[in-house]
């Protein structure tokens, strides 16, 4: 009896573990909305993500990515594959794509500040910063 009731709450966790929703946040200068859908739709395909942000700024795109937990030890793997995605869905665009929680909170403070354009410039200036150190 034990050993069933011990099986059951393991599935349970699972389950409940693996039924997070994905949510997109993105911020866009000009609100180009096919160009957040395009975006969008390149995220929605890939299995493995839990989150998403991204920023649109001045022909740049930066986005971050942050994987499900049962996918974490391809996190490298599943960053690059994104990157390529959108980097041919965006060929006209200075793309950087991060799987670094630090740029995700950086992100996401852009997209719930919506800056002017002079204080995004300083903001991904901070964040192609924030990349290039190591943790």
């Amino acid at each position: 009896m034990m050993k069933k009731l011990w099986i059951i709450s393991l599935i349970l966790l699972g389950v409940a573990g693996c039924s997070e929703e994905f949510k997109v946040s993105t911020y866009h200068v000009d609100d180009d909305q096919q160009e957040i859908e395009t975006l969008t739709k390149v995220f929605k395909d890939n299995q493995n993500l839990s989150e998403a942000a991204a920023v649109f700024f001045d022909h740049q795109l930066v986005v971050s990515v942050q994987v499900q937990q049962m996918s974490k030890f391809k996190k490298e793997k599943i960053r690059k594959s994104i990157e390529k995605k959108v980097k041919s869905a965006f060929p006209d665009h200075d793309v950087y794509v991060s799987s670094d929680l630090k740029i995700t909170w950086e992100l996401k403070k852009i997209i719930d500040e919506q800056p002017t354009t002079d204080e995004l410039k300083k903001d991904l200036k901070k964040v192609k910063a924030l990349a290039k150190e190591e943790t």
